[in-house]
């Protein structure tokens, strides 16, 4: 390998930047190969000076760079040709990793930092388009960029004064620094809460609803909340999140949604809350739980800490569930109707377009789904119960009327009876073994 001083003829590189220049090669840090690059190389040009000198030839090409050598910090040179030559600002680094001013940066971030709970971090380095462009002329196979080398300094400084541990899969928080323009921004990343929620009331929609008349604003017919529905299950389990954790906002991720006049009951329904920049970041889940579910109209329970891969894995994961509906008919029921409905509802194949209902903000697509088994029996004449297992996404009040037809077959149509779904209960939300 070729070490090539060429570049100091243009670029006075310092020790640390010229030595970043081959940071692939030999366990040592930048500064200290590239000082040992330079001692070699000038030692080799001071034995060359002597023997020219000797021979009485042109020695000017030699003494250049041994300027060069000079003017990019190597001091030990001390020839007479060059004792007028001064140490030049490095144009790489621009004296970022000075010990005062890397002390500086770490402080200043730190400052910034003490508002916020966390155990790990991340350092991310923003270089200027200028740096970037020189970083492309001078590079050789052997080099790590100065974005590299700065994020890993001032990383382990930070570390080191806040006694927190730098993580670069999944940090709490990202320190943004311009080193040379000293900008330094947080990026505080969300607290991922998990669980499962029992919606115990019907009437409650799952998340907040803006008013339709004014979008949120605030009118007369909202009584100037902003809101359609008085409270959400959303807002019943974020608010006491958000106040502990003092968070500046909160997304709400459910697997899947009841209707507002439906229960989700038994095991819960999965959901995961993700609350951005929270102050603080351990808290008692336990006690929060107690503050929600003392509202009587939603109960969570299963709280654990989670991921953002929580959230695509569970909206991406199927759910078989398990329903109670309340069936009534305009004709009279008979024992045979209810052998019937379990008979044929056993592992039966439904295809189901968009019901009319959400037409207006879902895609009319048609859906097959699968009912594996119905358990039913008879409350009155023109009542009776059923219990369905099926696969998730089947809308269940179609199965039961049909929907003129977009559902088939349903209820209504095995029974040559026109049925309709008084109350509807979620059972159970099965997980991928159940």
């Amino acid at each position: 390998m070729e070490i090539n001083i060429e570049i100091l003829k243009k670029y006075p590189l310092c020790h640390r930047c010229f030595g970043r220049l081959y940071a692939k090669l030999l366990h040592t840090n930048n500064f200290e190969r590239g000082k040992a690059l330079k001692i070699v190389k000038g030692m080799e040009l001071e034995s060359l000076l002597k023997k020219i000198e000797e021979g009485g030839g042109n020695k000017d090409e030699i003494l250049g760079l041994l300027k060069c050598l000079y003017r990019s910090g190597l001091k030990e040179i001390k020839i007479k040709e060059i004792k007028e030559e001064i140490v030049e600002e490095c144009p790489w680094c621009k004296g970022i990793f000075e010990k005062s001013y890397m002390e500086e940066l770490a402080n200043k971030a730190i400052e910034l930092l003490k508002e916020y709970e966390f155990d790990t971090f991340m350092v991310g380095t923003h270089i200027p388009e200028d740096i970037k462009e020189l970083e492309k002329e001078i590079e050789t196979p052997y080099m790590e960029s100065i974005r590299q080398e700065f994020g890993r300094e001032i990383g382990k400084l930070i570390a080191a004064k806040m006694n927190k541990q730098p993580d670069k899969t999944n940090p709490d928080i990202v320190i943004h620094i311009n080193p040379y323009t000293k900008d330094i921004y947080l990026q505080v990343n969300p607290l991922f809460i998990k669980g499962r929620y029992r919606k115990l009331v019907r009437g409650i929609p799952q998340t907040h609803w803006h008013c339709r008349f004014c979008r949120g604003k605030g009118c007369e017919k909202c009584n100037f909340t902003g809101k359609r529905y008085p409270t959400s299950v959303e807002e019943i389990i974020a608010e006491p999140f958000m106040k502990v954790t003092k968070g500046t906002k909160e997304v709400f991720h459910g697997a899947g949604r009841e209707d507002i006049d439906v229960r989700m009951l038994g095991n819960g329904r999965p959901f995961v809350l993700e609350i951005k920049e929270p102050k603080i970041r351990k808290i008692d889940l336990n006690k929060v739980a107690e503050e929600v579910n003392k509202s009587g109209t939603v109960e969570i329970l299963n709280l654990e800490y989670g991921e953002r891969k929580d959230v695509v894995f569970f909206k991406n994961e199927p759910h078989k569930k398990t329903y109670r509906a309340l069936v009534e008919c305009e004709e009279k029921i008979t024992s045979e109707d209810i052998e019937k409905v379990i008979n044929t509802c056993e592992n039966l194949t439904i295809h189901q377009k968009t019901p009319k209902r959400v037409l207006h903000r879902r895609a009319d697509l048609t859906r097959i789904r699968k009912v594996y088994k119905v358990w039913a029996h008879k409350i009155d004449d023109n009542h009776f119960e059923m219990k369905i297992f099926c696969d998730g996404g089947l809308y269940i009040k179609e199965l039961i009327s049909g929907d003129d037809g977009r559902t088939s077959p349903s209820i209504s149509e095995i029974l040559n009876k026109k049925c309709i779904c008084k109350e509807l209960d979620v059972l159970e939300i099965h997980d991928e073994t159940s």
